[in-house]
């Protein structure tokens, strides 16, 4: 009895009754939703209920839920921006191969670079704080030599490609 009484209480402490809240309110919303038919894509329905789950999460657990969504934001907004730029940079240097851009040729590998990205903005804006996994701390000295070595490689690149393209 008393094994039973400290697995409850270390999945109280873990959280469980505020992911049960959200299940809920998403299964609840949906049901409603499904029941009066109201938007007729259920893709809309399903996006509805997770965004009032979320809603109501933030509402039950506001400090560190919130943080979190807006270090992804903020992370989000930062790297859309740098994404922006890069293909800013892409487009001046002619990145083409065959006639077509290189967004077209291998978007295998920039779906991997997208996708690495999100986990990146994941772990930065603290989330595997919310999933009790140590956290990565990468400081600004880090980031610096980082975007530092990117532009070079993105320079290097350009004048390698120019060069070629002058023979």
């Amino acid at each position: 009895m008393a094994a039973l009484q400290d697995l409850i209480l270390n999945l109280r402490a873990e959280g469980i009754p505020l992911l049960l809240l959200w299940v809920l309110t998403m299964a609840v919303v949906y049901g409603i939703l499904s029941h009066i038919d109201m938007p007729k894509s259920k893709v809309v329905r399903g996006t509805i209920s997770i965004v009032a789950a979320f809603m109501v999460l933030f509402a039950a657990a506001s400090g560190p839920a919130v943080q979190f969504v807006e270090n992804i934001m903020v992370s989000g907004l930062v790297i859309a921006f740098a994404l922006f730029i890069v293909m800013i940079f892409l487009e001046i240097s002619g990145a083409k191969k065959d006639g077509a851009h290189i967004f077209a040729v291998h978007p295998k590998f920039f779906g991997i670079a997208l996708i690495v990205l999100l986990i990146l903005i994941f772990i930065g804006a603290g989330g595997l704080g919310l999933l009790n996994i140590p956290a990565i701390t990468i400081g600004n000295p880090t980031i610096a030599i980082l975007f530092f070595v990117a532009i070079m490689v993105v320079t290097i690149w350009i004048l390698m490609k120019e060069g070629k393209e002058g023979k």
